[in-house]
């Protein structure tokens, strides 16, 4: 697969995401191709409140610019793109909204989330001399 066709396959992926984060999704994927043309989504997906994009062959900076896209998407509402929170329904039902769409959800005190990054070295990596391990 070229540069170009892991473009347009991992832009095709915005329409899984809630409307309001699809132009961060967006522009994340140019990001991520200007830095790794051949970093491949393998899902795109709203989870606990926050848009969550994960990566097949991909770099460090690949990596570093879907974290940020990540932790940008838990400030915007994911209906409309305005300034939003963490909010959560009283049975538990995480989203990130602003105050028009906020109905039904209260500020969350915590997010239900906790990242641990796990890297699983290929079995022909070289992890001794690997300086990211």
């Amino acid at each position: 697969m070229t540069e170009d066709e892991i473009l347009q396959r991992n832009l095709e992926l915005a329409v899984a995401l809630p409307t309001g984060w699809q132009a961060l999704y967006r522009q994340l994927i140019h990001d991520v191709a200007e830095v790794d043309g051949t970093a491949t989504v393998v899902q795109a997906k709203e989870k606990f409140g926050e848009m969550r994009v994960y990566l097949k062959a991909y770099s460090e900076p690949a990596f570093a610019l879907t974290d940020a896209a990540t932790a940008r998407s838990r400030t915007l509402c994911q209906t409309c793109a305005e300034p939003a929170v963490l909010s959560r329904t009283t049975d538990g039902f995480y989203a990130t909204v602003c105050s028009q769409h906020s109905e039904g959800f209260e500020p969350a005190n915590f997010s239900p989330m906790r990242h641990v990054r796990v890297l699983i070295p290929k079995p022909d990596d070289d992890v001794e001399n690997n300086a990211s391990w």
